[in-house]
């Protein structure tokens, strides 16, 4: 009875192990996407990472935000690499991104903020300013919230220490 339920107990634990790892291995793998810089300001040049599930000569990606469509190439670890500049009236805010690699198409998204282009405004500085005050001194070492015990036990230390010594130096010495 006992080779049956130890039988039982091993075919189930394969059945559930292979269960759970055959639908991964055969699912379609969609490819991980970066962008750097992300955000991106408008103007920005951009490059764009596709790796993992794509098995592609080259790849392209497009976007309302990109200047024209951007052929991503690939190097000796499979990753798939293009430069994008962004148009400089793209707006603010999430913008799809579609990566097409051999007919399959994965979708994304890049983040563009605001365009931040202020100019700097000149402020004048005295040539030798006077101070308008004079200096905070502060209140000198002293502080409100000493705790008393460690400051009781300190003095309490230390009048013993002076009451040993005067009492050693009074008592006659004998000869």
């Amino acid at each position: 009875m006992r080779v049956i339920s130890a039988a039982a107990t091993a075919a189930l634990t394969t059945v559930t192990a292979l269960s759970l790892a055959v639908p991964s291995a055969f699912a379609d793998e969609q490819p991980s996407f970066s962008a750097t810089p992300n955000p991106a300001k408008p103007g920005d040049s951009v490059i764009l990472s596709v790796s993992g599930g794509c098995q592609a000569e080259s790849a392209t990606a497009t976007s309302e935000v990109f200047d024209s469509v951007v052929p991503l190439s690939t190097g000796s670890a499979g990753i798939y690499t293009g430069t994008a500049k962004i148009r400089s009236g793209a707006s603010a805010g999430a913008h799809p991104v579609q990566v097409d690699c051999e007919g399959s198409v994965s979708s994304y998204s890049i983040n563009i903020s605001a365009s931040t282009t202020s100019t700097p405004t000149p402020t004048a500085t005295p040539t030798n300013p006077a101070p308008s005050r004079g200096v905070q001194g502060g209140l000198g070492g002293s502080s409100d919230d000493l705790p008393l015990a460690p400051i009781a036990l300190g003095s309490g230390l230390i009048a013993a220490l002076g009451g040993t010594l005067w009492f050693r130096n009074r008592r006659p010495t004998r000869r």
